[in-house]
């Protein structure tokens, strides 16, 4: 399985905020790093989450790993690969949670249209 990780640092964050977007492959419990890049959302007027969303899927990623996800990235995504949504945290600790079962797909957005912190 093929993982994008919105990073900011070395800790998980939002589509729209993340300084990079990290690929990671997964078989049974070894987990690498096979690819990062600058988070595209950074560079969007709006909708932002969406477009690091777009780069996720075309970077071949079957799951999401996100602090937060608004009500446009959910509908956009969902159906196309799940979601975990995580509290801002290490990234290698988040996938642990994801890869034990700790953490289950996201079945709506954490927050409406907008940001709100």
């Amino acid at each position: 399985m093929k993982f994008a990780v919105a990073v900011s640092g070395d800790r998980v964050n939002g589509p729209g905020e993340s300084e990079e977007v990290q690929i990671y492959e997964t078989d049974g419990g070894n987990v690498r790093l096979i690819e990062k890049y600058s988070n595209p959302a950074l560079n969007a007027t709006a909708a932002r989450g969406v477009f690091m969303l777009k780069s996720a899927l075309d970077h071949g990623a079957n799951a999401l790993v996100l602090s937060e996800i608004g009500s446009p990235g959910f509908n956009f995504i969902k159906n196309k690969m799940d979601v975990y949504i995580v509290p801002e945290m290490p990234v290698a600790d988040a996938l642990k949670l994801i890869l034990e079962g700790k953490v289950s797909p996201a079945t709506a957005p954490t927050h409406d249209h907008g940001h709100h912190h």
